[in-house]
């Protein structure tokens, strides 16, 4: 692509999406949209590609736009716009260009934006929190939580057994397909989605309503996860603020430690009121 320092203080260069089948998977209201961990894929691999130095396993300051939709075609035309920041930082965006109807002008969509920096923040991960089974208020099994909670293609059922549920937080296990074509610089982009959903879960039950991931503050990849691999996920409520629910969550092994963390997870009802929980799982009052 080329280094920002050629560029200048801005760029926007061409970065076009092949629609892998599994893509048609993430669906939203019975559409495929482009899953926010595959955004954050195609922004760290262009930003390493452009500037070489930057910690792309760092993430800061996430935000998920505007739902691009996966259609029938075989790529999506996209562009990823950067920026150089103060404090050696560079803000990246994944954006496309729609034409305006009855016009030949075009308008550009912002979909997902992160911030890169020369050097990382790893000495702020903090451990994985207790969880113990007998916690458990209520466990989700996986089965119902695909059918009725996160209405997901098979692609993207990768929460395994049941999802175990209290107030104070919420466990499950996660196994990443063994899809090739989705494996990157940030690893398995399945295992981060699928804790997503677990904080989903915890959210339509002790909240009320069906949150979306809509930004983060950081995420840290301490090593890549794997395709076909098991990993164990830990989600923590950190507060909540003007309708979101805000998450931090970990992503493990027993046996080998800490693959990820990301803190300040911001999970919001993007339907406005309009989609529901189902009752029954409602915490009761």
């Amino acid at each position: 692509m080329g280094d920002l320092s050629e560029i200048g203080d801005a760029a926007r260069l061409r970065a076009n999406i092949d629609v892998f089948p599994y893509l048609r998977d993430h669906v939203f209201e019975y559409t495929a949209v482009f899953p926010a961990v595959e955004s954050m894929q195609l922004l760290a691999a262009a930003a390493r590609d452009l500037q070489a130095g930057l910690d792309v396993a760092t993430l800061l300051d996430g935000a998920f736009g505007k739902f691009l939709v996966v259609g029938e075609e075989e790529a999506i035309e996209a562009f990823v716009e950067f920026e150089r920041l103060g404090g050696e930082r560079i803000s990246a965006a994944l954006i496309t260009r729609m034409r305006v109807a009855g016009s030949a002008m075009t308008r550009t969509r912002e979909h997902a934006r992160v911030c890169f920096a020369r050097s990382g923040m790893t000495s702020d991960i903090p451990g994985v929190p207790d969880f113990s089974e007998s916690e458990a208020e209520t466990q989700v099994p996986a089965e119902d939580l695909y059918r009725e909670l996160v209405p997901m293609g098979p692609a993207y059922q990768n929460l395994a057994c049941s999802v175990q549920l209290c107030p104070e937080g919420a466990s499950a296990e996660i196994r990443t397909p063994d899809i090739a074509e989705a494996d990157g610089p940030l690893g398995s982009p399945f295992a981060l989605d699928a804790a997503f959903h677990a904080a989903c879960v915890w959210g339509q039950r002790y909240s009320g309503f069906i949150g979306f991931p809509v930004g983060f503050a950081r995420r840290h990849v301490i090593r890549p996860t794997a395709p076909g691999q098991k990993y164990a996920a830990r989600i923590l409520p950190a507060g909540s603020e003007r309708g979101e629910n805000i998450f931090d969550l970990w992503i493990f092994q027993e046996e080998n430690g800490v693959f990820e963390v990301v803190r300040g997870l911001r999970m919001r009802d993007v339907t406005g009121g309009r989609k529901k929980p189902p009752g029954w799982i409602l915490e009761k009052q």
